[in-house]
């Protein structure tokens, strides 16, 4: 996941959703809230990062000039792979399935494995109710493995409106690691059975605009195909970063950038807040757990530092300035588009991150344009086809 954090970096901290910042992760940082619940039953996490071969980097209290904290290595005429997912068959008609989902209306139909079903639990550790572990409302695909072993097989053959107690036992590894190996009772009730409806040209002319099967699908795959593309373009955004970040050698790293990455994490988790409608801590402690993010905090901020350190000397090298036309035009873009008077935007984002997020793009603009690109097409596991 390292590679996908890298690209959120300054991205959030600038207005991101306002400015239309694109960065898709099936479960990466931003990953579903209950997906990474301190004890919901899901398996889901939210992203994890690896920063163990850069723990030996000191970090010092002084603010520095940038060549004393980074040595530059190659970041023109690199080579990436720019690479598309394939859409198959199966992947479209697995989509147009989702589609017809709808609820199955016979009473005495029971719970199969491929069913979608809209599940309320309640689970409880030594009888007690615990943050996280409860809902009145979650969907799931029964036998996709999305959460912990038992859970899913347990609601098979069940009814609507069943209730039934499954006896479980969260991983010794689980990533929550206040409940981690310890046993548990959900208590789950079928609120509704979801299985897909039959494609029809009918159903294609009465719920879509297109006049029959053929050219629906046709449509799905050229929409799948264009997503994996704009997917793919995020991805090499992210290899480009990388590759210019492994090239360098980082000597120190200030606490200042340190400092600036712990913000920009907190300003990421306190979006997702106030999605849900609560504070910061109670998001933490209900959905992600006080020791998980401390953790996935310190390591997402130190490579916020590096990355920054990094764009900066990139910056430094080629003698950009927040002066010259290009600044100004990509800064003038982002006020446009943030729908934000000047002083506004600057005053929500502040104006270090926002010169720091221009010299981001600036920089993977200039990588990218003197770079040797080769597409590969690859399946789901990313593997060559």
């Amino acid at each position: 996941m390292k590679k996908k954090i890298m690209m959120l970096i300054l991205c959030v901290s600038v207005g991101a959703f306002a400015a239309g910042c694109s960065n898709t992760d099936n479960g990466g940082t931003t990953s579903s809230a209950s997906g990474s619940s301190s004890g919901t039953a899901s398996t889901a996490s939210s992203a994890s990062t690896d920063s163990s071969a850069e723990d030996d980097i000191p970090v010092v209290d002084e603010d520095l000039p940038v060549s004393d904290c980074v040595t530059l290595g190659d970041y023109k005429g690199i080579t990436l792979e720019r690479k598309i997912q394939q859409v198959t068959d199966e992947d479209v008609e697995s989509f147009i399935s989702s589609v017809l989902t709808t609820a199955v209306t016979d009473p005495d139909a029971t719970v199969e494995e491929g069913d979608t079903v809209d599940i309320a639990y309640v689970g409880k550790i030594d009888g007690e109710e615990f943050d996280g572990g409860s809902t009145d409302s979650q969907t799931l695909v029964v036998g996709a493995g999305g959460y912990i072993d038992g859970f899913e097989d347990g609601l098979i053959g069940m009814k609507q409106d069943e209730t039934k107690d499954l006896n479980l036992k969260f991983p010794e590894d689980y990533r929550a690691t206040d409940v981690a190996g310890k046993d548990v009772v959900f208590t789950v009730t079928i609120n509704a059975i979801m299985r897909p409806q039959e494609l029809t040209d009918e159903w294609v002319q009465e719920n879509t605009d297109y006049s029959n099967i053929d050219e629906y699908r046709q449509a799905q795959r050229e929409q799948m195909e264009a997503s994996n593309e704009l997917s793919a373009e995020n991805d090499l955004d992210s290899e480009a970063l990388q590759a210019i970040l492994d090239n360098a050698e980082i000597k120190q790293i200030p606490q200042s950038y340190i400092t600036l990455g712990e913000q920009m994490y907190e300003q990421i988790y306190s979006s997702y807040a106030s999605i849900y409608g609560v504070t910061l801590d109670e998001f933490i402690e209900q959905y992600v757990g006080q020791e998980t993010y401390d953790e996935e905090k310190a390591a997402y901020s130190k490579q916020v530092a590096e990355l920054a350190l990094v764009v900066n000397a990139v910056s430094e090298q080629e003698g950009w300035s927040n002066e010259d036309e290009d600044y100004i035009t990509r800064f003038n873009n982002r006020v446009e588009n943030s729908g934000l008077s000047e002083e506004e935007y600057v005053e929500q984002n502040g104006q270090e991150n926002i010169d720091l997020s221009i010299n981001q793009d600036r920089v993977l603009d200039l990588v990218l344009e003197n770079a040797t690109i080769t597409d590969v097409t690859v399946d789901a596991d990313g593997n060559p086809v």
